[in-house]
């Protein structure tokens, strides 16, 4: 039976690691933490803050066909609670709410009545918006040579301040992590193509039904096992090479591990320190995607002030927050029951990242302050500030070009991860679909037909 090493366990990595096993090849995945889920994890509660805490809140879409293959893999039973069809809710300063309800219809015609009748953009913005969208329709995109940023378009088709403030802003930063001045169009792009044009449970919006780390990691040790493969934790990797014509790999404890194959899933700063200098000119320059963080404010308030999933701040710096006593049906306990649980999250957060935590604190309570009724003072029983600064890469459009294939110029080792050439950004679907892209082109190489 072939054997393959992947190294990363982040959702690159499980997904290259279980495909493989299910199609019958020895496994080990190997992760230099104490904890499989890369920049995708929860951590437990504790005195200062006694609920689970997500490193950042996750939003999935119906479209994210390979993360849920992932999930049904590994035998995920219901793990997102989903709005189908697609339902958003901002509010706005001065108590106000407005809202975009996509209707029961075909797509794109769902997304084009929920505009008409939405009472979130005001009437002129309304038709530049769907020309703005149409741009993505159908491949190949209608792109206006010259236009490579996000912002390009938007001031090409004319768009308004409502609709930036609202729809492109917040989406780009969600999507993309960077702001739209500085966004490859081609990135955004293929993300609206795929979740407006196709089928409308597409653009449905999946929000985890329990922390990030409890959806599938913890079932990742026994598949592989199960499977005659093993998990390594605690085990980065050393150094690597081929020993004659198979790769190994040396971990930082000291052991030697060999393998027919070997996928990288590692982030681009790691394989631009492992890999031969000057043989590769996709490793030398990995260092060269940058980084782009995301910041996320967990509270407790003693009183409940909203409902639904999720809501968006209008023109707030921290744009969504996420209402975990629905999300994952949380309920406090002694001194806290009847307690909310809300996390408010700002991506492309270069501005807000070094910024201390009782400021952070300080800002999200008083933006969504600021978009209550009632304006009151919020009553805080516990916060707690996540940074993760290395959250994404920076697809920029001089950054689109470096991103690495799945082939690398060793035979047999391969590359996963969401900043390889996926043609999506750094989302959790880019990275489940760069993972299967290797497990397909390992079996491949080991003459092992197609996934399963």
């Amino acid at each position: 039976m072939p054997k393959a090493i992947v190294v990363g366990g982040g959702y690159a990595g499980v997904s290259a690691a279980t495909a493989l096993a299910e199609a019958g090849v020895t496994v080990d995945l190997l992760e230099s933490r104490g904890f499989l889920g890369g920049r995708v994890y929860s951590t437990a509660p504790s005195d200062p803050f006694p609920a689970p805490v997500d490193n950042g809140p996750h939003l999935l879409m119906g479209c994210y066909q390979e993360t849920l293959r992932l999930f049904e893999r590994l035998g995920e039973k219901e793990p997102l609670r989903w709005i189908d069809p697609l339902r958003l809710s901002w509010l706005v300063p001065g108590g106000g709410k407005v809202a975009l309800h996509c209707l029961s219809l075909p797509a794109p015609l769902h997304l084009a009545t929920g505009l008409l009748f939405s009472d979130a953009f005001p009437p002129g913005e309304k038709l530049r918006m769907v020309t703005a969208l149409r741009t993505f329709a159908k491949r190949p995109f209608r792109i206006v040579p010259g236009l490579a940023t996000v912002e390009d378009l938007l001031d090409a088709t004319g768009q308004g301040p409502v609709s930036r403030e609202r729809f492109w802003g917040p989406l780009t930063r969600a999507v993309m992590n960077l702001p739209p001045q500085t966004a490859s169009l081609e990135g955004l792009g293929e993300v609206l193509h795929r979740v407006f044009f196709a089928k409308r449970s597409d653009s449905a919006l999946g929000v985890t039904a329990k922390p990030l780390s409890e959806i599938g990691f913890p079932k990742t040790a026994d598949y592989l096992s199960a499977r005659g493969g093993q998990v390594h934790l605690h085990e980065g990797v050393k150094s690597f090479d081929r020993d004659g014509r198979v790769p190994k790999v040396t971990t930082q404890s000291g052991k030697d591990l060999t393998g027919d194959v070997l996928v990288w899933a590692v982030p681009p700063a790691t394989l631009s320190a492992l890999w031969p200098k000057e043989t590769w000119l996709f490793a030398d320059h990995a260092g060269e995607l940058g980084r782009s963080p995301i910041v996320s404010v967990h509270v407790l308030l003693k009183e409940p002030l909203l409902q639904g999933h999720l809501l968006g701040l209008s023109g707030a710096r921290f744009e969504w927050v996420f209402n975990r006593n629905e999300n994952w049906g949380w309920k406090g306990s002694g001194p806290l029951r009847g307690a909310q649980y809300l996390s408010f999250t700002a991506s492309a957060a270069e501005d807000l990242a070094r910024s201390k935590d009782p400021e952070l604190v300080s800002l999200a309570l008083q933006e969504l302050a600021q978009r209550l009724p009632t304006g009151e003072e919020l009553k805080v029983c516990h916060s707690k500030v996540t940074r993760e600064m290395a959250a994404t890469f920076a697809w920029t459009p001089a950054a689109g070009p470096l991103r690495p294939p799945c082939e690398t110029p060793i035979p047999g080792v391969f590359l996963a991860g969401d900043w390889t050439d996926t043609a999506l950004p750094a989302t959790i679907e880019g990275a489940c679909s760069s993972g299967h892209q290797a497990a397909r082109k390992v079996l491949d190489s080991l003459g092992m037909g197609t996934l399963p």
